[in-house]
């Protein structure tokens, strides 16, 4: 679930087994690269107030801070061009391109007024730079919403307000070779720490279960950050529970009551900050289901939930790899896309023209879509209904089992393999915007596969950072 550029609609996934991961062991220290006594910190991060008002964007940076221990994107590989915004740095002097990078926000551009407050890393320039944050638009054209002078002698020490202990998952190499994960929790006390690191293994064993990050777990180190909150658990207004984490986790901060999201971006950052990183994943320690993703940004999962390996396995691919949902609400309640916007996620398209994958299948290719939109809109009705009585979480986790169930089968019996082609329904749209094939962990409620458009990009995005 994107959080909140896209639509947010209800949905489940099916639980999964513990996996350990092998020679996984503890450590006191942050990394295996450090950096060395008077030599500059390679990266700084970009701490920015995200604001729309009456149909207008604006970036205000309020923070710079030193990332002594980031590792940028390999130099030889080129980096991905996802993200609704990105960031550029130039030569002042001689208007040359020093550096760019992608990222999302998790501001809803659709609200009358509404604010956010995220972070963006970049290489550090040796001298004062012109930073430009842009505004992707329609053919590739970028709006520029923000241009400054970004000073290195400005930025300050990233320093934690808790203290946070670090331990090695997995350590497969140099952080500036690898891709380096940070698995951080929210809502755990001092002396739950033995749970968050347990909760943070099996996270880990979620995700390499699944291709293609099975297939290149040596390509990754995992390192689980913890940081001790004031209270168990994570605020949730619809259990009337209010907690005081060190992350201030909550949900239905977005367009839905599952919608879970790490308010606190600054703290978050400050702690993963002790150990090298490219990318976030946040466990609240909570049991009702929910979560959030955007690309570049933070992860947020409830470790507790019985669909914990989805989401997991889901948001991460947000983050990582820009991945949209591929997921609709049905026809006659789901939005129909009008537009001639080709979205830049690598795992949707508007149309064969556009299409970023190659195909085997006819385009659009046909399946089940009337069976399928007659039969999902059946479980949204049922999902609201028992979220609106507020029913027992066994209740609910019962029905999406059920539709898991009833999800796999109907979709085996679409009448197409797994072959490419252009399927309608994705990114929120019932029609309009096309998929690559008939199911994929971004689409249903299966964790089994993503689909070769995905599983592209996932490699991709692991690429650009591995030597």
């Amino acid at each position: 679930m994107v959080l909140p550029r896209r639509r947010l609609l209800t949905g489940a996934a099916l639980a999964g087994l513990a996996f350990v991961l092998p020679g996984c062991r503890p450590s006191s220290t942050p990394g295996e690269r450090k950096t060395a006594e008077g030599e500059a910190p390679r990266g700084v991060r970009i701490d920015l107030r995200h604001a729309a008002r009456a149909g207008a964007e604006s970036f205000e940076i309020t923070r710079v801070a030193a990332e002594p221990l980031w590792s940028p994107p390999a130099p030889h590989r080129e980096a991905p061009d996802w993200g609704d915004y990105r960031l550029s740095l130039y030569d002042p002097a001689t208007g040359t391109l020093l550096w760019r990078g992608g990222f999302d926000s998790n501001l809803d551009p659709a609200a009358a007024s509404a604010v956010a407050a995220i972070s963006v890393r970049c290489v550090r320039p040796a001298t004062p730079c012109t930073a430009v944050i842009e505004k992707r638009r329609a053919g590739a054209v970028f709006q520029a919403l923000l241009d400054t002078t970004l000073d290195p002698s400005n930025a300050g020490a990233s320093a934690p307000a808790l203290l946070s202990r670090i331990e090695s998952l997995a350590s497969n190499g140099d952080a500036s070779t690898r891709f380096d994960l940070a698995i951080l929790g929210d809502g755990y006390l001092e002396s739950e720490h033995p749970k968050f690191i347990a909760d943070a293994r099996r996270a880990a064993g979620y995700l390499f279960s699944v291709e293609p990050f099975a297939s290149r777990t040596g390509d990754f180190n995992v390192r689980a950050v913890f940081t001790p909150s004031a209270s168990s658990g994570v605020t949730d207004p619809y259990l009337e529970h209010r907690r005081d984490t060190a992350f201030r986790c909550a949900y239905g901060t977005g367009a839905a009551e599952r919608t879970l999201h790490a308010a606190n971006e600054r703290a978050l950052r400050d702690a993963a900050g002790a150990v090298p990183y490219d990318a976030l994943l946040v466990l609240a320690n909570s049991r009702r289901y929910g979560g959030s993703a955007y690309y570049a940004g933070p992860a947020v999962v409830a470790i507790d939930s019985a669909r914990s390996r989805y989401l997991v396995v889901h948001e991460l691919a947000h983050a990582i790899a820009g991945l949209a949902d591929e997921y609709y609400l049905p026809s006659g309640h789901g939005p129909a896309y009008r537009g001639n916007v080709e979205p830049w996620h690598p795992n949707v398209t508007t149309s064969e023209r556009h299409a970023k994958w190659r195909m085997s299948k006819p385009a659009p290719t046909p399946w089940n879509k009337t069976e399928y939109d007659a039969r999902f809109e059946k479980y949204v009705k049922r999902y609201l209904a028992l979220r609106a009585a507020r029913a027992d979480e066994g209740l609910v986790e019962k029905l999406m089992q059920l539709e898991a169930r009833r999800q796999r089968g109907l979709l085996a019996n679409s009448g197409q393999t797994r072959e490419p082609g252009l399927y309608e329904g994705a990114n929120g749209y019932s029609t309009g915007m096309y998929r690559a094939e008939a199911d994929c962990i971004m689409f249903s409620l299966q964790t089994d596969y993503y689909c070769g458009a995905c599983t592209g990009a996932i490699h991709r995005a692991i690429d650009a950072q591995c030597a």
